[in-house]
């Protein structure tokens, strides 16, 4: 007969497309936790992050109740609420206060928004969990952005906020370096760093062979992420033609889903106006073993992204665990992913010339290449997989209960 656990899980892999399903799993004598997050799809780093919380022994270690908050819809509409948006918030506030009152639980667990609509949806969960004596435990899974949340607003802002932050009893940061975000409502043993963590095993078929997928008289740069200037799509495709003016057997292959009306014909248009049209190739989305195969066919791995709400991209550990060198931005917390001249370049946002600089060193160190990419996929299994994640949140989650 199968478990409560296999149940619930069983539930979230299908995928349902009714946001606000409630779920739970239950362990006697274990303290009571409700977790509010998305499932995927869509799939952004909040949702997959959650997904692996709900296939970990968290469930076993708490009497979990989960409310997913999911919208099924395309992930281009995260970042922009609509009328639909208000429709399924009001369900999903009176379903959060049902369940604290029907179960009473003695943690809160949210992963916290970084914009002013998100944060007010937030409080709105929050302020309920107050209120039945609930510990509330935030995971911000952006940056430094969360700060200028609070230092952009009026008074009465500040004040939401600090009414809000004051009372929860634990925040948890994806890096070191985003502790002091949150040093204003908290004292430093109060606050946890969990980097994001992803499963071990590469979903790509393991006889696959990347000299199979292209030619490997080309040296090959891949970028995968959702495909907008913030993410440091347009300031690649300039970097690549200055690369191409030393190298010229290089090639860059572009996945993912495209942002907005407009930014495919602008990002054809640059191609064209730069000359670069034989070197960049658009692949589009990719899931799966579909993606584990096309980052093995890369020799190097640029995200070059400036995006404010940046923490830790899951695609950055997707590459690593694929072998290959990362050269990615200096935001969020990438600097204490990537280790500087051991597993990539970390170069300053919006450097064009030390994206250029970085991918040729690789272009011409094929050793250096070489070693990078073993010390990224070594690094991604001593700190990042799935299972130390879960951990260090559980951990997290305990401390907060003994607290």
């Amino acid at each position: 007969m199968a478990s409560p656990t296999s149940k619930m899980l069983q539930s979230v892999r299908s995928g349902s497309g009714n946001s606000g399903k409630l779920q739970t799993c239950t362990a006697p004598e274990h303290p009571t936790l409700l977790i509010l997050g998305p499932t995927p799809p869509p799939y952004h780093g909040v949702s997959v992050a959650m997904q692996t919380v709900y296939r970990s022994d968290i469930m076993k270690r708490f009497n979990v109740i989960l409310l997913d908050t999911a919208d099924r819809r395309d992930i281009s509409h995260v970042e922009n609420p609509d009328i639909y948006d208000v429709v399924l918030f009001v369900q999903q506030f009176f379903k959060n206060i049902c369940l604290l009152v029907r179960h009473r639980p003695g943690l809160f667990y949210i992963p916290i928004c970084q914009t002013r609509v998100g944060f007010i949806r937030d409080a709105f969960f929050m302020i309920p969990a107050f209120l039945a004596n609930c510990r509330v435990v935030v995971h911000l899974h952006g940056g430094a952005a969360f700060s200028n949340l609070f230092l952009q607003g009026g008074t009465l802002w500040r004040g939401l906020m600090n009414f809000v932050l004051r009372r929860v009893s634990r925040f948890i940061v994806l890096g070191e370096v985003h502790r002091p975000i949150f040093t204003p409502w908290a004292r430093p043993e109060c606050i946890s760093v969990v980097p994001n963590g992803i499963e071990e095993s590469s979903p790509a078929d393991p006889d696959y062979s990347p000299s199979a997928a292209r030619d490997r008289t080309r040296f090959r740069v891949v970028y995968l992420s959702t495909l907008c200037r913030g993410k440091g799509l347009f300031l690649l495709l300039e970097a690549m033609s200055l690369i191409v003016r030393e190298h010229s057997d290089t090639e860059c292959v572009i996945a993912g889903q495209w942002w907005g009306r407009t930014t495919k014909a602008e990002a054809v248009e640059l191609v064209c106006k730069l000359g670069i049209q034989n070197h960049v190739s658009f692949v589009g989305p990719m899931t799966g073993p579909e993606k584990s195969e096309f980052l093995r066919s890369g020799d190097v791995f640029v995200f070059p992204s400036i995006y404010p709400l940046e923490g830790q991209p899951l695609v950055i550990l997707e590459a690593m665990r694929e072998g290959l060198p990362v050269v990615a931005s200096d935001i969020g917390c990438m600097a204490e992913t990537v280790e500087q001249g051991v597993t990539g370049f970390i170069v300053p946002q919006n450097d064009l010339q030390a994206v250029c600089d970085k991918v040729l060193t690789l272009i011409r160190n094929p050793t250096l290449r070489a070693s990078m990419g073993k010390c990224s996929q070594a690094r991604f299994e001593q700190h990042y997989t799935s299972h130390i994640f879960a951990n260090r949140l559980e951990q997290a989650l305990l401390e907060t209960v003994t607290s």
